[in-house]
């Protein structure tokens, strides 16, 4: 898990959470221990690209198509600073873009690197206690469904996915 979260977290995303809503489903008594490896991950990952971003901020969005994005990123750290960093992390979008924009702008690293692993660990607690709370309903409500429905869903799901990497929404 460690090291598919530092993948997402850098430059292969995907929908992570997918994988770990299943192994938290699976495994109910280790939600937690998810929960931390994962933010852990994401953690590691936001700096080796902060660090990235402070020597080769330009080169690397020119790679992924995101020059302007990093420019709009950098001239909002100067505003925001902490709060962007946290609010970039705790949402689904790509944090692999402000993480560089840190770096490139030069802003603290230990307040990036504390921000940022704060707003990960929150964004996966919140989820993975959602699992907790919910997840044996969840888990009852999947396997009552016919089993068409559940094809259909899983289709549906990876259509999706599909979708989402074909169209650029994945970053």
């Amino acid at each position: 898990m460690f090291v598919a979260q530092v993948a997402e977290t850098t430059f292969v995303p995907y929908p992570y959470e997918a994988l770990f809503i299943a192994l938290c489903l699976a495994a109910r008594d280790r939600i937690w221990v998810f929960v931390v490896i994962t933010a852990l991950g994401s953690a590691a990952a936001g700096a080796i690209m902060y660090i990235l971003g402070a020597q080769y901020a330009d080169a690397l969005a020119a790679r992924v198509g995101a020059e302007d994005v990093l420019d709009e990123y950098m001239g909002r750290f100067s505003e925001r600073g902490a709060s962007f960093v946290f609010l970039g992390g705790i949402t689904p979008a790509p944090s692999y873009i402000i993480n560089i924009a840190a770096g490139a702008s030069g802003y603290s690293f230990p307040v990036f690197f504390t921000s940022f692993t704060a707003s990960r660990f929150l964004r996966f607690a919140i989820l993975g206690g959602l699992l907790y709370v919910f997840g044996d309903d969840l888990v009852r409500l999947w396997n009552r469904m016919p089993k068409w429905s559940r094809r259909t869903g899983l289709i549906v799901l990876l259509a999706a996915v599909t979708y989402w990497f074909v169209s650029g929404l994945s970053g």
